[in-house]
């Protein structure tokens, strides 16, 4: 797909909750193209400082109206800058990047979305687009398993509830649903017997996703996962988002992805997830700072 570079409009810019903030863009080329899993590299502001443009995955698409939503968190410089551009201004953008999730064919087919903090993200959009084209015929059979270290790092619970889904909430500290991981949450569901996926999509921290794999691979279940990782470039030039590929190149030869060029949507089994957290101090935030 060609990417495109488009100055977007701020429409609106809010705080949603803590750190957490939605911004609204008119980008209507970029818009008509996206689909739920592509992100935009975008550059904060004009000059060095940042010098590098950020990655931040579609929230919301409104192709109609030419219009982007973006979820993000203030964990640093970037987008704390960007935390405080009025209405109005303008951001260079460049995308839709990256290959996106692919919708299930089956439109009865019951599906689950597990997110890990703002791993809710990219989600959003996907959910949006599954129960739309479904309508009320898959009520009961979409679920979502949301979770986060604590409840103020969760989105209000009403920023979830669509109908035809129904919403688990897990905290590791147990301020909000389930006290432990989300994951947890989505094994002890499942062992229940009431709901079974025939598919899973999922973001969240690199440890979590992790673990999602793990199981879908155990369980032999498909799952799309949308990888965080830190960006320069979003167009596979600058290498710095590599991963090492479950498949060698050659024998004994090591392979790598890159998360912005091939994903960021990866299945399961594409990942050397082991040398991939051992390489990992502390997982990194999509979008990184």
């Amino acid at each position: 797909m060609e990417k495109i570079i488009e100055e977007g409009r701020i429409v609106s810019l809010e705080r949603v909750l803590g750190q957490i903030y939605r911004l609204r863009l008119h980008c209507p080329k970029i818009a008509r193209a996206a689909r739920p899993g592509q992100f935009v590299m975008l550059r904060v502001r004009e000059g060095t400082d940042p010098l590098l443009r950020r990655p931040f995955s579609f929230s919301r698409i409104y192709a109609l109206k030419g219009e982007l939503e973006i979820l993000f968190r203030v964990v640093g410089r970037g987008t704390l800058l960007l935390s405080r551009l009025p209405a109005d201004s303008t951001l260079s953008l460049v995308g839709p990047l990256g290959n996106g999730f692919t919708l299930p064919a089956d439109k009865s087919a019951p599906l689950a979305f597990i997110a890990g903090g703002i791993g809710i993200a990219p989600l959003l959009e996907l959910i949006a687009q599954v129960v739309g084209g479904r309508g009320q015929k898959g009520s009961g059979e979409l679920h979502l398993f949301y979770g986060a270290r604590s409840a103020v790092e969760l989105l209000p619970e009403e920023e979830v509830t669509i109908a035809g889904l129904r919403s688990h909430f897990a905290t590791d500290d147990g301020s909000f649903g389930y006290q432990g991981r989300i994951t947890r949450m989505f094994e002890d569901v499942l062992a229940e017997g009431a709901f079974r996926p025939l598919q899973i999509y999922s973001c969240g921290p690199l440890a979590m996703q992790y673990n999602v794999a793990k199981w879908a691979l155990a369980n032999d279940m498909p799952a799309q996962l949308s990888l965080e990782s830190l960006m320069a470039c979003g167009i596979g030039a600058c290498l710095g988002c590599a991963l090492a590929a479950a498949t060698p190149k050659e024998a004994g030869e090591e392979r790598f992805v890159h998360v912005c060029e091939d994903g960021p949507i990866f299945s399961a089994g594409s990942i050397k997830w082991e040398k991939i957290l051992a390489q990992q101090t502390a997982p990194p935030t999509w979008p990184f700072n």
